[in-house]
């Protein structure tokens, strides 16, 4: 009995200095919602109702361009073709060309400025005036018919040639000598000289065929109508330009 007592009484000091040293634990507050500085309260998705939730699909991987790929779009084009045809006899020949081909090939005429062979002009010399020179070409007409010479004479109106006698254009240089030698017998000092002169020679050119073996097997069945024309291989243009 006794032992009983004293070990209820130990645990009742013990049970008393538990309350007196030891602090009461805090009670289990509920989770409270979060507030933001703009008043919005935050929720965490298990908190919010099913049908407020929605789904996104997943993100599909990243493609990405395999070396062989990318080689291969870099790779360059196959070059177009371009050729020239020509020369043809005049423009209306060569517009004629283009308007019965056109459907085959994309055409264009172009007209080159080419060399030709001078003129000869033979004259007299301008005089210091127009009466003297008008005078002048009147005793020539008469020197002309007493001695059975066929030239034409004319007066020179303007330019730097004005006041002077022509005495003709000649395409060969030996005629223009003759001339030359024959007014050196009626005493008068012509002056010969060389004009130089051009010429327009028509070709029309293929603008970009698809290929060269496009191209050749168009001018097969081209040139059958034009023998004396030929084509040949030129340079693309890197910017077509207007003929």
């Amino acid at each position: 009995m006794r032992g009983i007592f004293f070990g209820l009484l130990l645990s009742n000091l013990l049970y008393l200095l538990w309350q007196l040293f030891v602090p009461d634990a805090p009670a289990v507050q509920p989770p409270q919602a979060l507030v933001t500085t703009e008043g919005e309260q935050v929720r965490l998705v298990t908190e919010a109702p099913a049908e407020q939730l929605r789904a996104y699909p997943a993100a599909s991987p990243v493609e990405t361009v395999s070396e062989e790929s990318s080689a291969l779009a870099q790779e360059p084009l196959s070059p177009s073709y371009c050729a020239q045809i020509g020369p043809f006899r005049d423009k209306a020949d060569a517009e004629t060309f283009i308007a019965a081909n056109t459907e085959r090939l994309p055409l264009i005429l172009e007209m080159r400025q080419l060399d030709a062979p001078p003129d000869y002009r033979v004259y007299l010399p301008p005089f210091s005036s127009r009466e003297l020179a008008a005078s002048t070409m009147q005793t020539l007409r008469n020197s002309f018919t007493a001695n059975n010479l066929a030239i034409d004479t004319y007066l020179i109106p303007r330019g730097e040639l004005a006041n002077g006698i022509a005495l003709g254009l000649f395409s060969e240089q030996r005629n223009a000598l003759n001339v030359q030698q024959q007014m050196e017998k009626l005493g008068y000092t012509v002056v010969v000289r060389e004009e130089p002169k051009q010429r327009e020679e028509p070709w029309v050119i293929v603008d970009r065929a698809e290929s060269e073996a496009f191209f050749q097997q168009q001018w097969q069945q081209i040139r059958l109508s034009r023998s004396y024309i030929e084509a040949g291989e030129k340079l693309c243009e890197t910017i077509a330009q207007a003929r």
